[in-house]
């Protein structure tokens, strides 16, 4: 192996071990994603402490093992789903000692009821009711047969308790124990889903009045990829936030605004301005630079256009802003409506479709943007 190879090694090698170290800096000094990681892990290791603790130690139970293993997927990502998590993961267990127990009083053969139960549960568990425990049924029945626990009671009722006593101590330690919120992760979303936005609409802006080179417009394509990913993830975290406040006793100690909060709104509205957006970066990227009434305005049309998308891209900004005031979110609106409407009269004066197809985006995406001023 060459050196050189040697020091690519070693720079990987040096990469893979600092990359933990560094998450783990993260969590401890910037109230992030990672922390919350983290305290769902600590969470969930002391739910299965404290599982089977109870079921070894205070109840004495035949398989105590089940109870941590129940607990550790009953702490879920909120309340409301780990709530969710163990009527479902009693359901399933309930479920496959039933199918076990019928199976094993009318099939005489092992063999020909591991394959009952396995088809039956699996078929079983595609039902709603099961969520994501739904394939357990058909696992925990089988394991029922083949351990041949089906015939003594005593153990299917340990079973039974053993899984419901870690589906409790998930439930209760997650509901007690720091609650989840994801106030924070649905206001940075949404802060840097606007400043991807305006970053790249500005960028159209700078394009427009010749202070950025054409090249540029070579990278909107990755750009718009990229914020529509940013979209996406702000919904999903806008989304969480409104969960995580279903049975959350934290409620009373975070604050919390109404249902239709300044969070949801922006993410739908930065949603649903963004095709508009799309459609006018597409624009001005076949018609920048280019000649001809079909393709590039004339001069002062340009300035138009670059004045309309600075003031677009201060509109998108001052969304993704959590301090700002609705006063200055109107003020910004009706900057780019002034804008918007200095654009439409230049449309009288010039034979440049370049312009018109620039102009009907810019509208559409003003008009959504508007609602939320």
């Amino acid at each position: 192996m060459s050196s050189y190879t040697w020091k690519q090694a070693a720079r990987r090698t040096e990469r893979s071990v600092r990359s933990p170290l560094r998450w783990l800096r993260r969590a401890q000094r910037e109230n992030g994603p990672e922390r919350g990681v983290l305290l769902q892990a600590a969470k969930a290791a002391l739910a299965a402490v404290l599982s089977w603790l109870a079921a070894a130690e205070l109840f004495q139970l035949a398989q105590p093992y089940l109870a941590p293993w129940a607990a550790i997927f009953i702490v879920e990502a909120t309340v409301f789903r780990s709530v969710r998590s163990a009527g479902q993961q009693v359901a399933a267990a309930t479920t496959a000692v039933l199918l076990a127990t019928v199976v094993e009083s009318i099939v005489p053969w092992q063999m020909l009821g591991i394959a009952v139960v396995v088809f039956a549960g699996l078929l079983i568990g595609q039902s709603r009711l099961f969520g994501d425990s739904g394939p357990w049924v058909g696992i925990t029945a089988l394991l029922l047969i083949t351990w041949g626990t089906v015939t003594q009671s005593p153990l299917l009722v340990d079973r039974l308790i053993e899984t419901v006593l870690g589906a409790g101590i998930g439930l209760l330690v997650n509901t007690l124990v720091f609650p989840p919120t994801y106030e924070l992760k649905a206001r940075k979303a949404n802060e840097r889903l606007a400043a991807d936005m305006a970053a790249l609409i500005q960028e159209m802006a700078d394009v427009m009045r010749g202070d950025a080179p054409l090249q540029r417009t070579e990278n909107w394509s990755t750009q718009v990829t990229a914020t529509a990913a940013l979209v996406t993830a702000a919904e999903q975290a806008t989304s969480l936030r409104q969960e995580s406040r279903r049975l959350n006793l934290r409620r009373s100690t975070v604050s919390i605004s109404p249902p239709d909060d300044r969070n949801r709104s922006v993410a739908t509205t930065l949603r649903d301005a963004w095709p508009h957006m799309v459609e006018l970066s597409q624009v001005v990227r076949t018609s920048a630079g280019r000649t001809g009434p079909f393709t590039s305005p004339d001069t002062p049309s340009l300035q138009l256009t670059a004045v309309l998308l600075d003031r677009l891209a201060a509109v998108v900004r001052s969304l993704g802003r959590s301090g700002i005031t609705p006063a200055e979110l109107d003020f910004a609106a009706r900057q780019a409506s002034e804008a918007l409407a200095d654009m439409n009269d230049r449309l009288q004066d010039t034979q440049s479709f370049g312009l018109a197809g620039m102009v009907l985006p810019a509208r559409h995406a003003l008009r959504e943007l508007s609602p939320t001023m």
